[in-house]
C-alpha cells in the first residue's frame, strides 16, 4: 500500500486554505503586483479562522525553533537601534507574527508537496512571461517585474532552481509531460534572470548547484546528480551562445570599475561596481566606530550625510538608505548584535532542513522518500540563495525579501512535518 493508493478523502476547508497558500506564495510572487503577499495573506487569515483547530496543540520541535527565530527577528526588525527606541517598522512585527500563527496552523493542516510544486512551476513560468512582456512591449531597459530588477532576478532564480530540483528528485513519479513542463518552467525562470540584466544572481547559481550536487551525491543519488550536471553544462552553453558577448563585456566593465576605484578615480564611485565598493567601505568603517549596536536606522543616514559633507565618502552613496551588502548594512546599523541575529536567521533553516543520512534514514518505508528530500533541498536552497544575494544587495530592505523568505520557509517546514507524519501513520497501519 502507498500514499497514492490510499482512499481519497475530500479536503476540509482548512486543508484547502493550506493548499492554496502553498500554491500562491511561490505561484504569483512575481506575476502580480505585490504577488508575494497573496499567499502570506491567505495563510495568515486561515490561521485566524481555524484557530480552534491548532491552538493548544503540541508543536514539533523544529517548528518551535523556527517560530522562536521569527519572534526574535520580528523584534529586531521593529527596533531601529536609534537609542533603542521603537520606530516605524512595526509592520514587520505583524508580518512575522502572522508567520508564526501560520506555522502553528500548518502543523495541523500541513500542505502537500503537489501544490507547492505547482506553485514553483507557475511562479517561474510567470516570471519569465512578465520579463518577456516588459522587454518586448514596454520601454523598460531591463525586466524588473513589479519590484526592482535585483529582487526580481533573485526570486526568479529561487523559483527556477526549485523547478530543477523538482524534476531531478521527483523524476520517477512524474509523467513525461510533467518532466517537460518542469524543464520549460525552469528555463523561463532563468530567462527572467537573464532579462533582468543583473549580475548578483549569477554569483549565487554555481555555489548553490555545487552544494546541491554534493548533498545529493552523499545521499546516493548518482543519477540525478549526473542529469543535473549535464543540464547545467547544456544550460551554460546555451547562455554563453545567447549572451556570451554581453557577459564578457560586463565582466571587463566590472574589472575596469574595480581598478578605477582602487586608484581613486574621481568618477569611480559613480559606476555600478564602484558605488557598491564605496557603500561597503563606508558601512565597514561606520560599523567599526560603533561595533556593538551600530548607528541605528536614522543614525546611519545622518552619519552618512555628515561623512559625505566632510569629504570622507562619495556623494554617490547618499540616494540609498542601505549599503548594498546585507551583513555590512546590518553591521553599520545594528552592530554585531544585528549581524549575529542575521547569521542565525540564515543558519536555523539550514540546521532544520539539512538532509543528513541519519535524518533521511528515519523516514519509514522506502530507503529514501524523494518528496522529503525535495522539501529539505528547497529548505536549504532558500537561505543559501539569500546569503548569496546579500553579497551585493540588501534583500531584507524590501518587503518582497521578507515575505518570500519567511513564508516560503514556513510552508516548506509545514509540508515537511506533514509528509513525515503521513509516512509514519502509513507505516503504523501495515
Amino acid at each position: 500500500m502507498s500514499l497514492a493508493a490510499a482512499a481519497p478523502v475530500a479536503p476540509s476547508p482548512a486543508m484547502r486554505a493550506s493548499q492554496l497558500a502553498a500554491f500562491l506564495v511561490p505561484g504569483v510572487a512575481l506575476t502580480l503586483p505585490s504577488g508575494y503577499s497573496f499567499g502570506a495573506a491567505v495563510l495568515a487569515l486561515a490561521s485566524l479562522i481555524f484557530v480552534r483547530q491548532w491552538w493548544g496543540r503540541s508543536w514539533d520541535r523544529r517548528a518551535l525553533g523556527w517560530a522562536l527565530m521569527l519572534a526574535v527577528m520580528a523584534v529586531m526588525w521593529t527596533m531601529s537601534f536609534d537609542d533603542w527606541h521603537m520606530r516605524s517598522r512595526s509592520d514587520q512585527f505583524i508580518k512575522y507574527a502572522f508567520a508564526i500563527t501560520g506555522l502553528g496552523f500548518l502543523q495541523t493542516c500541513a500542505p502537500r508537496v503537489r501544490p507547492l510544486g505547482w506553485g514553483m512551476l507557475a511562479g517561474a513560468l510567470g516570471a519569465g512571461l512578465v520579463a518577456v512582456y516588459q522587454m518586448g512591449w514596454t520601454d523598460a531597459h531591463r525586466a524588473n517585474g513589479f519590484t526592482n530588477a535585483i529582487q526580481f532576478s533573485g526570486i526568479a532564480l529561487v523559483l527556477a532552481l526549485a523547478c530543477c530540483f523538482g524534476v531531478l528528485l521527483l523524476w520517477r513519479s512524474l509523467a513525461a509531460w510533467q518532466r517537460a513542463l518542469g524543464l520549460v518552467c525552469s528555463l523561463f525562470g532563468l530567462l527572467a534572470v537573464i532579462l533582468s540584466d543583473t549580475r548578483g544572481s549569477w554569483i549565487v547559481l554555481p555555489f548553490v548547484l555545487l552544494i546541491g550536487a554534493v548533498l545529493l551525491w552523499r545521499c546516493g543519488l548518482r543519477k540525478p546528480v549526473g542529469m543535473g550536471l549535464l543540464a547545467a553544462v547544456i544550460g551554460i552553453g546555451g547562455l554563453v551562445s545567447f549572451k556570451g558577448g554581453e557577459m564578457a563585456q560586463r565582466y571587463h566593465t566590472a574589472v575596469h570599475e574595480v581598478q578605477s576605484y582602487e586608484v581613486q578615480d574621481r568618477h569611480a564611485a559613480e559606476t555600478s561596481v564602484g558605488q557598491r565598493l564605496a557603500h561597503w567601505h563606508l558601512a565597514w568603517h561606520m560599523g567599526l566606530d560603533k561595533p556593538l549596536t551600530g548607528w541605528g536606522l536614522q543614525g546611519y543616514i545622518a552619519e552618512k550625510a555628515r561623512r559625505v559633507e566632510a569629504g570622507e565618502a562619495s556623494a554617490s552613496v547618499l540616494p540609498y538608505d542601505h549599503a548594498h551588502n546585507e551583513l555590512l548594512d546590518m553591521f553599520a546599523k545594528r552592530g554585531l548584535v544585528g549581524v549575529a541575529l542575521l547569521l542565525a536567521f540564515y543558519a536555523v533553516p539550514l540546521l532544520i532542513f539539512w538532509p543528513t543520512r541519519k535524518r533521511m534514514a528515519q523516514c519509514p518505508g522506502a530507503p529514501m522518500d524523494r518528496q522529503i528530500l525535495y522539501l529539505r533541498m528547497l529548505g536549504i536552497m532558500v537561505p543559501l540563495c539569500y546569503m548569496g544575494f546579500g553579497l551585493t544587495q540588501v534583500f531584507f530592505a524590501h518587503n518582497s525579501g521578507h515575505l518570500f523568505y519567511v513564508y516560503l520557509l514556513v510552508l516548506l517546514l509545514g509540508a515537511l512535518i506533514g509528509r513525515e507524519r503521513a509516512l509514519l501513520a502509513l507505516h503504523a497501519t501495515r
